[in-house]
């Protein structure tokens, strides 16, 4: 039950590991858009916390508190899901017998394609009933996505960033006691004026003098060289990435950590002469300088749909939704919208459960075999029905002597063509042994 859930949820290992590989394969990595955009308000991850809920008699806080992929149990599985299992078995039964039926008066096509018998259809209904329609809301993704492409294009394309102040003599000074205690850093001028310290790579992700460290080895202090660098070289970004290693353990390493932070841009220009660099950044200005003012109104007309957007005081996305309160509500939910969108209901061969008919090339050649008579199956029903004809094939062959001693001898040939030859100790060791025995025996 447990891989079931991960199943919803689109968490299992083989659902991972098919998802690296076909990034991996260069293929496109199919997902549900539905599904990744609203969590456990989407029909499949909803069907899973409904289950979670009803196998542990959770709450919705309860859910939410407790519930995550890597560990959980299933307890009283078997218990609680059997009737829930013959119920739904009864109701599958109803409609199959009746396209049975249909089958042999010749009204498929004039008929509808499934109906349900009048019990079946009265506990279905009652299902039914359980649900109710809600207007869907979360917060829009549109202007996380705006941001991201503003960035990468100034990472990958512009290579620099506006930096807040031209003063050569500015000086970054941080604070571990800013608003809400937490650090910030500052472009401070020779006229004593103050800018937030702009990151580089992450420009227009994380806000500006946020997210800064120091005096340990960490992403803050890390984060912290690089924007100090970029910032000193009037915006060059890929100057400040080749550098920031080394800045990073000259000074935001050791810079103590318990002490406000102060350094001048004359210092950098200073270290940036000792290393070497300084002549290398002088030679890239021009052409930092062209690409800034080459990429300057496309830069300029996303930030302004960003600030747009943030403006619009957290823009939100919305839609309607069939929302089921328990978990069986959510199984005949699911089959309505199956029969709606297939009008038709193929049965598995195995487990006499529905398979799910989305006129796909796989479904149509199920459809096909099932009008023949021939049996179907869901993919795991399939592999558990071939591996149980593999054991009773093998052990039907079995009662053959030839065979068993075919078998005997292609495995001592196996072992001997794949078997480590011993070494000399071993081979004594062994001698030793069986004199041994053959002293005790005598």
């Amino acid at each position: 039950m447990k891989e079931f859930v991960l199943w919803l949820c689109d968490f299992t290992r083989e659902q991972i590991n098919s998802r690296l590989d076909a990034q991996q394969r260069g293929e496109p990595v199919w997902c549900d858009p539905i599904e990744s955009l609203w969590g456990f308000d989407a029909p499949r991850q909803r069907t899973a916390k409904l289950l979670w809920q009803m196998l542990h008699n959770a709450s919705e806080e309860d859910f939410n508190q407790r519930f995550c992929f890597t560990y959980f149990s299933c307890p009283n599985t078997a218990a609680v899901l059997q009737p829930i299992q013959q119920r739904l078995r009864w109701v599958m039964e109803g409609m199959f017998g009746r396209q049975e039926e249909d089958r042999a008066l010749g009204q498929t096509d004039w008929g509808e394609r499934w109906w349900l018998p009048a019990d079946q259809a009265m506990f279905v209904r009652d299902q039914l009933k359980m649900t109710h329609v809600a207007l869907m809301e979360r917060a829009s993704d549109y202007d996380d996505s705006v941001a991201l492409s503003l960035n990468a294009e100034i990472r990958f394309n512009v290579q620099a960033i506006e930096i807040p102040s031209n003063d050569p003599g500015r000086v970054y000074v941080g604070t571990q006691r800013g608003t809400h205690d937490r650090t910030f850093v500052w472009v401070q001028d020779m006229d004593g004026n103050r800018y937030p310290l702009r990151h580089g790579l992450r420009a227009y992700l994380e806000a500006d003098g946020t997210g800064y460290s120091w005096g340990y080895g960490g992403h803050g202090p890390g984060e912290l060289a690089h924007c100090i660098l970029a910032d000193a070289l009037d915006g060059d970004l890929g100057l400040a990435s080749k550098l920031e290693d080394a800045f990073f353990e000259n000074f935001t390493l050791t810079y103590p950590q318990n002490e406000e932070f102060r350094l001048a841009r004359t210092t950098v220009m200073n270290w940036l002469q000792a290393v070497g660099a300084k002549a290398t950044w002088e030679s890239r200005r021009a052409d930092v300088a062209a690409r800034r003012t080459k990429y300057a109104p496309l830069v300029a007309e996303r930030r302004d749909l960003l600030i747009r957007l943030r403006n619009l005081n957290d823009l939100r996305t919305q839609r309607f939704d069939v929302v089921p309160a328990t978990f069986e509500a959510a199984l005949y939910l699911d089959l309505m919208r199956m029969l709606e969108s297939s009008d038709y209901a193929l049965k598995c061969s195995s487990c006499g459960l529905p398979i799910s008919s989305d006129s796909s090339a796989r479904s149509n050649r199920q459809r096909a075999r099932a009008k023949k008579g021939q049996p179907i199956y869901h993919r795991d029903c399939f592999e558990e029905y071939s591996r149980v004809r593999k054991r009773i094939d093998w052990r039907r062959r079995s009662r053959s002597k030839s065979f068993r001693e075919k078998e005997t001898t292609r495995a001592r040939i196996y072992r001997a063509e794949t078997s480590v030859p011993p070494t000399t100790e071993q081979t004594t060791e062994r001698e030793n042994s069986r004199k041994n025995k053959s002293d005790v025996h005598i």
